[in-house]
């Protein structure tokens, strides 16, 4: 069974919910009081293909191009992450790689407001939150 990493170090079981994202309809692994916010990170996709073969792209528009040279690909899992280090370590746990290594300082570095704010445009145009308004 899939586990949802909530914090570094930390999985929650979780009830499997469907969603379609990008025309692709996958297992959501957030927990339904999960709400898409900045706050939490910066949302990313793994896709598993047909070979067992695994990526993790960013959801939306910035994850767009890799989606396209994806062969038969099913997006499997959805998890959020402030920098790059924090997305790594997570994928990789969700792998049951160990630990993901890095020196190099960006990797520790948040990510670009930029991103969140084209992020949030995206889902704005795909989700309707609980409240009714979409953010």
């Amino acid at each position: 069974m899939l586990r949802r990493v909530a914090q570094f170090g930390q999985q929650q079981p979780f009830k499997p919910q469907s969603a379609c994202v990008h025309n692709q309809t996958f297992q959501m692994t957030m927990s339904p009081h999960d709400q898409l916010r900045p706050r939490r990170g910066y949302l990313h996709e793994v896709w598993i293909d047909e070979e067992g073969l695994e990526t993790c792209i960013a959801l939306g528009p910035a994850g767009d191009a890799a989606r396209r040279l994806l062969g038969k690909s099913t997006c499997v899992w959805v998890f959020w992450a402030r920098c790059h280090l924090d997305a790594m370590n997570v994928y990789y746990e969700f792998l049951g790689r160990g630990t993901y290594e890095s020196d190099e300082p960006w990797d520790r570095e948040d990510y670009p407001s930029g991103w969140y704010v084209e992020q949030q445009a995206y889902l704005a145009t795909i989700c309707m939150l609980p409240s009714g308004k979409a953010e």
